[in-house]
Parts: structure tokens; C-alpha cells; sequence
């Protein structure tokens, strides 16, 4: 039992340390017309987009792929009877939902690829700790 209990906050540990790790390292690198090269991280994107005043743009984006999974995160450590009835898994991973659509429009254009960064990767960890803690823990 003991041990069950140390595993839990190991993961939710690791799985709170991958997402603050991938909402700041660049998730992803676009390269246009093969001369043009830029990076970006979910922290970037939003400071980019609030400061060309598309505020409601760059809320949505940390909102959603920042702090519901942060809360989640710290939901399974505190125990909140409040929250478990606001099923936040519903509105987390806006993240890789946009970045699906990125992936996809650059295999399907000549004029820009995209290559995925370890941010991404530390996101994806994230989630598979999550998906891990829900089998192990529910």
C-alpha cells in the first residue's frame, strides 16, 4: 500500500515536471520555402499572439493547455470533491489538438514543413503519465 502511494506522487511529480518542461521548450519548428526557419513553445505563441493584441487567442491557449492540466495535476494530489464533477480531462490538450492541424497542413503543402521538437515529446510524456495514473489509480 505504502508503495502505491509513493508511486502516485512519483507520477504526478514527473507528470507535472513534463508539462511545465513542454509549455516552455519549442514544440515544434516550421520551415518555409527551405529558407525560412522559425521555432515555437505554447509559451511563445501565446506571449506572441498577446502582444499582437489577439488577447482572447492567447488566454484560450494557456487556459487550455497550461492551466486545466496543471489543475488536473494538482487535483490528483489534493482531492477536491468540488472539481471531480467539472470533468477537466475534457478541456485539456488543446495543445496537441492544434498541433494535429499544423502536422497535417504541412504534409499536405509544398510550401512549408514541420519538424516536432522535444517540447513536444515532454507534452506527450505528460500525457502518457496521466493515462498511466488513471489506470493505475481509478
Amino acid at each position: 500500500m505504502k508503495l502505491k502511494n509513493h508511486l502516485k506522487y512519483i507520477l504526478v511529480f514527473f507528470e507535472a515536471l513534463f508539462l511545465v518542461l513542454g509549455v516552455t521548450f519549442p514544440i515544434a519548428r516550421i520551415d518555409e520555402f527551405w529558407f525560412f526557419s522559425s521555432e515555437f513553445s505554447i509559451l511563445s505563441v501565446s506571449k506572441d499572439l498577446f502582444l499582437n493584441s489577439e488577447i482572447l487567442l492567447s488566454v484560450i491557449i494557456i487556459t487550455f493547455g497550461f492551466f486545466f492540466p496543471l489543475l488536473k495535476i494538482f487535483l490528483k494530489v489534493f482531492e477536491v470533491e468540488k472539481f471531480k464533477e467539472l470533468n477537466l480531462h475534457k478541456f485539456s490538450m488543446v495543445d496537441f489538438f492544434l498541433l494535429s492541424f499544423i502536422v497535417f497542413a504541412s504534409k499536405t503543402s509544398n510550401y512549408f514543413e514541420v519538424h516536432l521538437l522535444h517540447g513536444f515529446y515532454f507534452l506527450f510524456s505528460s500525457m502518457i503519465l496521466s493515462f498511466l495514473y488513471v489506470i493505475i489509480y481509478k
